[in-house]
């Protein structure tokens, strides 16, 4: 099983000194506000929040928006006009997560160019392997060779072209672990 920082595919942009642990507390509380509220997807991973959280009113999804489009510039080495920016949340725990191989999945759902990142909010601190709770990687498919492990970080983005297959992590406890996800169209 591989683990990486980062390579050739998917980068990492670090906001620690800007988005805090009470940035990323309020957000879980709002996420879970919504989950709450019944305002979720029920397949697929479950409890995958349905509103895009980039078009939500409170402050906080500011900085969470913006390190986000900072971070697809630097991803591509110079702005870009895009649109159809969009994030959602999901939490994912040993009771929720099912098959993983049923997970597999890419966001590009159309022939121009798109980018999709991943932030992580929290990761329950009883897990055994921290490096396998981030994201699986499947550059070459599902069923391909090559698959690899992105080693989670806080307050970092870890920006990947869209059409790039992944799955959750492993799931390894009973406390959520919850993240942002994004998308993002370039033209």
């Amino acid at each position: 099983m591989q683990i990486v920082d980062q390579n050739e595919l998917v980068k990492k942009f670090d906001f620690s000194s800007i988005i805090t642990e009470d940035d990323r507390l309020q957000a879980m509380f709002i996420i879970k506000d919504i989950i709450d509220s019944g305002n979720y997807f029920t397949n697929s991973p479950p409890f995958q929040t349905k509103e895009n959280l980039f078009g939500r009113d409170e402050a906080i999804w500011l900085k969470f928006r913006m390190s986000f489009l900072m971070s697809v510039f630097m991803y591509l080495g110079h702005e870009a006009k895009v649109s159809n920016m969009m994030a959602w949340s999901f939490m994912t725990n040993t009771d929720t997560q099912e098959n993983r191989d049923t997970y597999w999945h890419h966001h590009n759902k159309h022939s121009g160019q798109s980018l999709s990142g991943i932030m992580y909010l929290h990761i329950p601190t009883d897990v055994q392997d921290f490096d396998t709770c981030g994201t699986e990687i499947a550059p070459n498919g599902p069923e391909g060779d090559g698959k690899f492990f992105i080693r989670p970080s806080y307050g970092t983005w870890q920006i990947y072209p869209s059409a790039t297959w992944h799955r959750p992590g492993i799931a390894q406890s009973k406390d959520y672990r919850f993240i942002i996800a994004a998308d993002v169209d370039i033209s």
